[in-house]
C-alpha cells in the first residue's frame, strides 16, 4: 500500500509539474503576442496621425553565440631551401573545433508596422558587426620527390574574425522567423605549436613557434529566430565558412637542413552549427 501511494504521489507530482509548465509556456506566449501587438498598433496609430518619431536605438539588437565546426580537408604545400629550393605537397585534416563571440546589429523594421494587418510575410533586412574567436587542431601528411616516406605535421590554429553580416529576416505573424545571410570579413590566424616530423621521425622545426597570417573570409548563413520572451530571442543557425589561402613562415631546426620553411594552405571550408541568445531593443 505504501509503495502504491508513493508511486501515485510521484505520478501526481509529474502531472502537476507538466500541467503548470505547459500553462506557463502558454501564458508567456500570450504575453509576448499581446506586447508585440500593442507596440505595433501604437506605432501604426502614430504613423496614421503623422506623430510617429523614429527612435533608431529601438531597432538595435545584440547577441552572444557559441558553437562547433567541422572542417573539410585542406590541401597544403611547403617551400624550403637545402642549397636548392625544394617543394612538398600534401594535405591537412583539421579536427572538430569550437568558436564563440558576440554581435551588434541594426534591424530595418519599418515593414513590421503592418505585419499583423495582413498576416503576410515580410522580408526585413538587417546588418550586424560580428566578432568571432575560434580554435582548432589539425594534422596531415606531405610528400616530396626526394623521399618515399611522407612527413607528418600537426598544430593548433587560433583565429579572430571581425566581419560584417547582411541578413534578411522573413518575418511573419508567428514567433518563428527564418533568415538567411552572408558575411564578409578578415581572418587573423595564428598557427601555434606547429610540428613537422621528417621521414626518419626527426623534428624539422624549432619547437614552440607560432606564425601569423591574414586572409579574406566569407560565410553563408541560414537559421531560425524563436521569440522566447519580450525582447529575447533564441537563434539557431547552420553556416558554412570559406577562408582564402594563407602562408605561414617557420624556422627550421638544426637537423632539418634548411633555415626557413614557408607553409602554404589552400582554400579552407568548414560547416558550423551554433546557437545564440539575442536581446532586441525592439519589443
Amino acid at each position: 500500500m505504501g509503495q502504491f501511494s508513493l508511486e501515485y504521489m510521484i505520478l501526481r507530482t509529474r502531472f502537476l509539474f507538466g500541467f503548470y509548465f505547459f500553462w506557463f509556456l502558454c501564458w508567456v506566449h500570450a504575453q509576448v503576442d499581446m506586447k508585440d501587438i500593442e507596440e505595433i498598433l501604437v506605432d501604426k496609430e502614430q504613423t496614421l496621425q503623422g506623430k510617429a518619431r523614429k527612435i533608431w536605438g529601438r531597432d538595435l539588437f545584440v547577441g552572444f553565440f557559441s558553437g562547433g565546426f567541422w572542417p573539410s580537408r585542406t590541401s597544403t604545400s611547403a617551400y624550403f631551401s637545402t642549397g636548392r629550393m625544394e617543394h612538398a605537397e600534401g594535405y591537412t585534416q583539421p579536427h572538430a573545433g569550437y568558436f564563440g563571440g558576440l554581435y551588434l546589429g541594426y534591424d530595418f523594421k519599418e515593414a513590421a508596422i503592418g505585419l499583423f494587418s495582413d498576416k503576410g510575410w515580410k522580408a526585413i533586412p538587417a546588418i550586424a558587426l560580428v566578432l568571432n574567436y575560434g580554435q582548432i587542431s589539425s594534422s596531415g601528411f606531405s610528400y616530396n620527390s626526394f623521399s618515399a616516406t611522407p612527413s607528418y605535421n600537426n598544430g593548433t590554429n587560433q583565429s579572430f574574425i571581425p566581419e560584417i553580416a547582411g541578413v534578411v529576416n522573413f518575418s511573419n505573424a508567428t514567433r518563428f522567423v527564418p533568415f538567411i545571410g552572408l558575411t564578409l570579413g578578415v581572418a587573423f590566424n595564428w598557427l601555434i605549436d606547429e610540428s613537422i616530423l621528417g621521414p626518419h621521425a626527426e623534428e624539422l622545426l624549432v619547437p614552440g613557434q607560432s606564425s601569423f597570417a591574414l586572409a579574406f573570409t566569407s560565410k553563408l548563413i541560414g537559421g531560425l529566430a524563436i521569440r522566447l520572451f519580450p525582447h529575447w530571442d533564441l537563434i539557431l543557425a547552420y553556416t558554412t565558412r570559406y577562408i582564402a589561402p594563407m602562408d605561414f613562415t617557420f624556422q627550421g631546426s638544426p637537423q632539418a637542413g634548411f633555415h626557413t620553411l614557408v607553409s602554404h594552405s589552400g582554400w579552407y571550408q568548414d560547416f558550423e552549427g551554433w546557437g545564440a541568445i539575442q536581446y532586441n531593443f525592439w519589443p
